[in-house]
């Protein structure tokens, strides 16, 4: 049996420096925010990232399985994910064609 990481992301813990967020004291790698007009901001990633990732499932789909950070997110939470891009859109990018 498998036993599942519970060991929650701590807000204290997050360093920002630049386009860069890092955590933890040894500063681990969390994401880069590039492009100032995206609808996932610093803010709202952190935030998801806090309520339904834990330090242990986020860091072995970063570094492990060499995911990207939004994609780990999205994967996780679609709901999330659709909602800011229709928010930020101002239409529904779930319809069916």
């Amino acid at each position: 049996m498998q036993l599942i990481p519970t060991n929650r992301f701590d807000k204290k813990l997050f360093v920002t420096t630049g386009d860069y967020v890092f955590y933890g004291a040894d500063r681990r790698f969390v994401a880069r925010f590039k492009h100032s007009k995206s609808p996932f901001t610093k803010a709202k990633f952190i935030k998801e990232l806090i309520a339904n990732h834990t330090v242990e499932g986020y860091f072995m789909a970063l570094e492990h399985n060499r995911q990207a950070p939004l994609n780990i997110l999205r994967d996780k939470n679609e709901d999330w994910y659709f909602e800011i891009l229709e928010a930020f859109s101002g239409r529904d990018l779930r319809k069916a064609a």
